[in-house]
């Protein structure tokens, strides 16, 4: 069952600028909704960013390298969710990453990936190579 879900259904996962350069860094942003009918103590999301050459929005049969892991990079209070009473929404959550090398990007988040109560999407972007003025072709 799944108890928590992504607050905007249309929109679930977002950077929070539209164009990214391979010299940013940027947030990601998403908000869970509780709709179960009882409180849900906190708990932790998960957000994964992988590398999609092939480009967007990539293929499930080939794999694909991970570029940060929030299990393992990151500060865990930035993936941590406050409780949930039944039928709210949490806080937005924007956790910083990046800069990134230029390409397609998946941007894919577990909710309450430590409860196994949480629903998965992925959102796919594309960074771009910054371009300075006065920057010549060789």
């Amino acid at each position: 069952m799944t108890d928590i879900i992504f607050a905007n259904v249309s929109n679930p996962i977002t950077p929070d600028i539209s164009i990214i350069h391979d010299d940013d860094s940027f947030r990601v942003q998403w908000s869970a909704r509780n709709v179960s009918n009882h409180d849900i103590s906190s708990f932790v999301d998960r957000l994964v960013i992988q590398s999609i050459p092939e480009g967007c929005p990539g293929s499930d049969s080939v794999d694909h390298d991970t570029v940060f892991d929030s299990d393992v990079d990151g500060a865990a209070s930035d993936f941590t969710e406050p409780d949930l009473r039944a039928g709210t929404a949490g806080p937005l959550m924007n956790p910083s990453v990046g800069p990134f090398s230029a390409g397609d990007y998946r941007l894919t988040v577990t909710l309450a990936k430590d409860l196994g109560v949480g629903h998965t999407t992925f959102d796919c972007i594309t960074i771009v190579v910054r371009v300075t003025a006065g920057a010549t072709a060789g």
